[in-house]
């Protein structure tokens, strides 16, 4: 739904990135370039959960980088309720939920 998916490589590389730039932050003394570097770094560690319609009517829950959806429910409450306790049992996480129309309408981080 026009976002792409990280593969394991491209993680590790945003992992190494954030840590190259907490370091570089923590000798210069500058804070913010730490924090973003902090920040980047656990980004890359966080499962992403989708909620999606389905093609044939329906709503799905998939993990990022799962093949298959993880849960598929007949109303979007039932399939976000799902998502939320996926999300928030496996933290850092990150929820998104989409709309029909393939717009992000809410977007929730856990840890």
């Amino acid at each position: 739904m026009g976002r792409r998916r990280k593969s394991g490589g491209e993680k590790a590389g945003d992992r190494v990135a954030g840590r190259l730039t907490e370091t570089a932050g923590m000798m210069s003394g500058n804070r913010d370039l730490e924090a973003e570097g902090r920040t980047a770094a656990r980004s890359a560690d966080r499962t992403t959960y989708t909620v999606t319609p389905r093609d044939g009517g329906g709503w799905s829950v998939q993990a990022e980088g799962a093949s298959r959806a993880t849960s598929v429910h007949d109303s979007k409450d039932e399939a976000v309720s799902r998502a939320k306790k996926l999300a928030g049992d496996r933290r850092p996480s990150q929820l998104l939920v989409y709309k029909k129309d393939g717009t992000v309408q809410s977007e929730q981080t856990y840890g």
